[in-house]
Order: structure tokens, then C-alpha cells, then sequence
């Protein structure tokens, strides 16, 4: 361990808890700050789906084929 030396200064009872403390406030900050500054978010955690619409095509480019009509199976 290469900052092992930290926990002559500062007690490991006092120090872990206080990391662990200073992430989870700050992962909580930025989820505050996600939700209420962008649009996607709140509508990503309700679990609604981005609406996509369908890319209009010209009249002119559709072309319909006549198919023959299925014939039932007999079981």
C-alpha cells in the first residue's frame, strides 16, 4: 500500500468513515444536481421511454405490390 503512511496521522476510526462519508455526499450532490438541472434525467428514473417519430416518406417513393391473399392450413 503506497499511502499506507496516512494512518499514522490520522486514525483509521476516524478516517474510513469520513472518506466514506465525503463519497457518499458528494455522489448524492451530483444525483441533486442531475435531476434538477437536465430533462433527461427525472424522465430516465420514471422509466419513460424517448418517443421517437417515424421518418416521413415521400408519396412518390411508395410503392404498393399486390400479394396474394394466404390460403388457410387445413390441420
Amino acid at each position: 500500500m503506497n499511502q499506507g503512511k496516512i494512518w499514522r496521522v490520522v486514525n483509521p476510526t476516524v478516517g474510513v468513515p469520513l472518506f466514506l462519508g465525503a463519497v457518499a455526499v458528494t455522489s448524492l450532490f451530483v444525483h441533486y444536481q442531475l435531476l434538477t438541472k437536465t430533462s433527461w434525467m427525472p424522465a430516465y428514473y420514471n422509466g419513460n421511454q424517448k418517443v421517437v417519430k417515424a421518418a416521413e416518406v415521400p408519396s412518390a417513393a411508395v410503392t404498393t405490390t399486390a400479394q396474394a391473399p394466404a390460403t388457410p392450413v387445413k390441420q
